[in-house]
């Protein structure tokens, strides 16, 4: 009886095997039929691999890459930026707090945006950024992607509005003859034009922000907080290095704000700082959304074999400083029971962080869509020594998670074990509270735009890569992967954040990074992945400000349509299940 059925089930199981087979082939098969366009080939491939190759090597450090505001490696990088910005037609400019902007209006608004008084015909602008700062020892993608690909992206639109305008002579004419694989130079008026013609009456501006990663004033998001308004407000201009100098004083000394002259009267001074800084914003009514390209910084899309993901929104975060006071002594005199040991309770109370956010839902614990994850990052023992019961223990907690109601719930009961603990053991400890974030969700119709814009991108990345990498077998899994777009929620933050408390309207496009690795010169983006995000970003723009593929502006409308408010979207992300790091809508 058993036997009648083994035939058409190895059947089955050999029909099956080749149709999976043959899907595989179909995704290793290479792009055959791609013709490589030699302007979207350097613009979309050749130079930002090229010019993220550039960036990396001006660093502070010799082998290794360290870039801090305002050191010479800082300042270097942001005017290389700055030419870069120029070289596609963009107005470019350095800001008193090292910002780079690189801004672009249609041409029929050029004249009348920087008018006085012409306020009601300044067009609305495509935000784009990232940061062009690094931690010490950092990798070459962490920020420095955002703004080369947004650069890449704004000369990729650029370059087919012109192609569909029927101006790509003169683009090509006004190339150096002897620089195929130089840089692609886009006149400012021909810039200006391709803008015009694509009939959104919009603009684009890219910023390189200044410094997110906060290594030299332990601020983060000091230069896109300059860009939202915000830095006065989180009075960072009174943050202190290590030399003890404020940021005030830093931006007076070395970056050449100073008080009126004509006054003795040190506020006077200090007034003046404030309103450069305050000069700095942008204004948000005129900001029709924030879009940032970055590193996953996680291992989710490298598991899928995906090159690109849209974000849903960022976790957040809240950073605390538990210290704890013991009883110093001698570690041979002293007896156990009579010790009050910072450092054993420290330990306890590191464990004990631990345990509570590993609790599994079923026992009480957070339920893992929430994406709660706590750790302890810095240890500081006092005095330190082999044969000395500690006296004082220093430790930092971060916890982060999806929604802040569950954040701040785990923060609640954690500051309150501490507090258990330490009455416990005889030991004061005390909890300061250094950094609190709000988690933020990205605009559903802009996340739209962005998922339709990486489904329509295949054709603009086809056209960037070379033949060789056409006819390479990955060629197909890539190609294949655009059109598999997840959605994922970051748990690491970004400029975004900072940009959203007064521009809400954004979304976030992230890259694959091999093995999820960042913050580490072993940070690594596969060259054609960093061409599918340029390819993905233009098609966004083209569609967006330039004329270009209809599925970009027909998916926002969609979304604005179906009432895809920021409830929604929180419903969305509260209902999906991921892996660590980012959870996968």
């Amino acid at each position: 009886m058993h036997r009648q059925w083994l035939a058409p089930l190895l059947l089955l199981l050999v029909v099956t095997v080749a149709l999976l087979g043959a899907a595989k082939a179909g995704e290793d098969a290479a792009c055959g039929a791609a013709t490589t366009d030699p302007l979207l080939h350097r613009v979309l491939n050749l130079e930002p691999n090229q010019h993220l190759k550039q960036l990396s090597e001006i660093s502070d450090t010799e082998g290794s890459l360290a870039r801090t505001f305002f050191s010479p490696a800082h300042r270097k990088a942001a005017q290389q930026l700055k030419l870069w910005m120029t070289d596609a037609g963009m107005e470019a400019w350095v800001d008193a707090v090292g910002n780079v902007h690189g801004r672009l209006l249609p041409a029929t608004a050029t004249a009348t945006a920087a008018t006085a008084g012409g306020a009601a015909s300044k067009p609305a602008v495509v935000l784009l950024g990232s940061h062009y700062d690094t931690v010490l020892d950092g990798g070459a993608y962490d920020g420095a992607l955002g703004i080369i690909v947004g650069l890449a992206a704004i000369k990729g639109a650029l370059v087919k509005a012109l192609q569909d305008s029927g101006r790509a002579a003169e683009l090509a004419a006004a190339q150096q003859p002897d620089a195929e694989d130089g840089d692609v130079v886009i006149p400012p008026d021909l810039a200006a034009a391709a803008l015009a013609a694509g009939g959104s009456g919009m603009g684009l501006h890219l910023v390189g922000f200044t410094d997110e990663e906060g290594v030299r004033f332990g601020s983060t998001f000091l230069g896109s907080r300059a860009v939202a308004g915000t830095l006065l407000l989180y009075d960072m201009l009174q943050s202190k290095d290590k030399a003890g100098a404020t940021l005030e004083q830093v931006l007076r000394e070395e970056g050449g704000v100073s008080g009126p002259s004509s006054s003795s009267n040190s506020g006077s001074s200090s007034s003046s700082v404030e309103e450069v800084v305050a000069g700095l914003a942008l204004d948000a009514e005129y900001i029709a959304e924030y879009v940032e390209v970055h590193i996953e910084q996680g291992p989710v899309l490298e598991a899928r074999d995906l090159p690109l993901g849209v974000v849903a929104g960022i976790a957040g975060q809240t950073r605390l400083w538990v210290t704890v006071n013991g009883t110093q002594g001698h570690a041979g005199t002293v007896p156990m029971r009579g010790r009050r040991d910072s450092l054993a309770a420290a330990a306890e109370l590191v464990t004990a962080l631990e345990a509570l956010c590993n609790t599994p839902e079923d026992a009480g614990g957070v339920p893992e869509e929430e994406n709660l994850v706590c750790t302890v990052g810095e240890v500081k023992v006092w005095p330190g020594a082999s044969n000395v019961i500690a006296g004082s223990t220093g430790f930092s907690v971060d916890i982060r998670s999806k929604t802040d109601p569950t954040r701040l719930t785990v923060v609640y009961n954690y500051i309150d074990w501490v507090a258990q603990v330490c009455r416990r053991r005889g030991v004061a400890c005390s909890v300061a509270r250094k950094h609190d974030a709000a988690a933020v969700l990205s605009d559903p119709g802009v996340m739209a735009g962005m998922v339709a814009a990486v489904r329509a991108a295949e054709p603009l990345l086809l056209a960037a890569l070379s033949p060789a990498e056409a006819a390479s077998p990955a060629c197909g899994r890539l190609a294949a992967g655009l059109r598999d777009v997840p959605v994922l929620v970051s748990g690491a933050g970004h400029d975004a954040m900072a940009i959203a408390e007064t521009v809400p309207k954004f979304a976030m496009l992230f890259v694959r990074c091999r093995g999820g690795v960042s913050h580490s010169p072993l940070e690594h983006v596969e060259p054609a992945d960093v061409a599918a995000s340029s390819a993905a970003l233009a098609a966004y723009l083209w569609g967006r400000v330039a004329g270009g593929p209809a599925e970009v502006e027909a998916a926002m409308r969609e979304a604005a349509a179906a009432g895809a408010g920021a409830e929604e979207a929180a419903e969305a992300v509260t209902g999906s299940r991921g892996a660590a790091g980012h959870d996968e809508l």
